[in-house]
């Protein structure tokens, strides 16, 4: 029979088992913010960044332990992008990019969607907040940033009019720069963006950055090494068939 979405929730729930640390995909997050600059704007280098962010993505999925299934659509997503990115022109005007370039910025901005949201997920559902906790958050954080400069770039592609104030074409680094520069309130203002849309952006980027630290980083750093009895009733035992799970929930020292 047919599970309910209440039921197949509380399943996912109930797999600590299945969560191994997300340290490794911290680990891609800082080399895709390190290579973007140094393999610039080209057909390689696009490939090999939507890649490794597509390489952090499943492998964010496996270790929280998401359904087979979502992990496998997310695999031919990252194929289907790199193998896109082989063929888009890297020298297309702003508001002017072919279809096949905004298809690839939009793959890459959904899979940047990923990661964050089921590390967040699984990480403050934990009983327990470790060191890996903390690296969970860091990398939601960091692919938050990542995330925002590609929908700058998906943006600048279909608006008729240039995303930023400033003369010249901006590259990848250019966005991502300006994401974190956002993402942190730093403000430089040697970049600006131009339309109502790039500036809503901006700010929308801006409030939610600030919201994060205080809150999901903050937090985290104060209850580092505590227990969280109030989460341990979302992973009470399990004796539905259904579910996959043997009814057992493993030790907290193996899920982080």
């Amino acid at each position: 029979m047919a599970r309910s979405l209440e039921e197949r929730w509380r399943a996912y729930l109930r797999r600590p088992s299945e969560q191994r640390p997300i340290a490794p995909v911290l680990f891609l997050t800082v080399l895709s913010l390190l290579l973007t600059p140094l393999v610039g704007d080209t057909v390689v280098g696009r490939t090999a960044i939507i890649g490794l962010i597509g390489v952090s993505a499943v492998m964010a999925l496996n270790r929280t332990g998401a359904h087979g299934r979502i992990r496998s659509a997310a695999v031919v997503a990252v194929f289907v992008g790199m193998l896109a990115a082989g063929g888009v022109n890297t020298t297309t005007d702003v508001g002017t990019g072919t279809w096949q370039d905004i298809a690839v910025m939009a793959i890459f901005t959904l899979l940047l969607i990923v990661t964050p949201t089921v590390v967040l997920l699984r990480l403050l559902l934990r009983p327990r907040i470790t060191l890996d906790t903390l690296a969970g958050a860091l990398t939601a954080y960091l692919q938050i940033g990542i995330f925002f400069g590609a929908l700058y770039r998906l943006v600048d592609l279909i608006e008729p009019a240039a995303f930023f104030t400033e003369p010249g074409v901006p590259d990848a680094q250019v966005f991502q720069y300006f994401s974190f520069i956002t993402l942190t309130t730093v403000g430089y203002g040697d970049y600006t963006p131009a339309t109502p849309i790039g500036q809503t952006l901006a700010m929308s980027e801006a409030i939610f950055g600030q919201v994060f630290l205080v809150t999901v980083v903050a937090l985290t750093v104060s209850n580092l090494g505590k227990e969280l009895p109030h989460r341990r009733g979302l992973h009470e035992a399990s004796t539905d068939p259904a579910d996959g799970t043997d009814g057992t929930d493993a030790p907290d020292g193996s899920t982080d």
